[in-house]
């Protein structure tokens, strides 16, 4: 089963997306902010990260950057963005590694595009 980790402090927002990759086949686990993700993808090697613009103590170009530089399997990272993100945020994140953007909201059929061109089989 693909490993995915969602990293957003949403409530609502991470259990309606915890439930659509949940829905595609993905065993999804939950972190709030940028250390206990790394701590989790240290121990745990996930196959995708989702990101949060709204992710706790993150700076999400940051966050993808120290991943692309540690030794856990170089997850690709979807980063999730709000309407009103700063669109420097999310061009720094693609330059720093991440595998795609998608803005919020979203459906089913989008997100799953979004994995498949991330090179996740879902």
């Amino acid at each position: 089963m693909t490993k995915c980790l969602l990293i957003d402090d949403d409530g609502k927002g991470r259990r309606y997306l915890e439930q659509m990759l949940s829905g595609l086949g993905l065993e999804t686990s939950l972190t709030a902010g940028a250390d206990d993700a790394l701590r989790f993808c240290n121990d745990n090697a996930p196959d995708v990260v989702m990101l949060s613009a709204k992710a706790r103590g993150v700076i999400p170009r940051e966050l993808v950057k120290r991943l692309r530089l540690s030794s856990h399997g170089k997850p690709p990272v979807v980063f999730l963005y709000a309407e009103t993100a700063d669109t420097d945020m999310f061009g720094q994140t693609i330059l720093e590694g991440a595998a795609d953007v998608l803005m919020m909201p979203f459906d089913r059929d989008l997100l799953h595009f979004k994995l498949r061109q991330a090179g996740i089989a879902v």
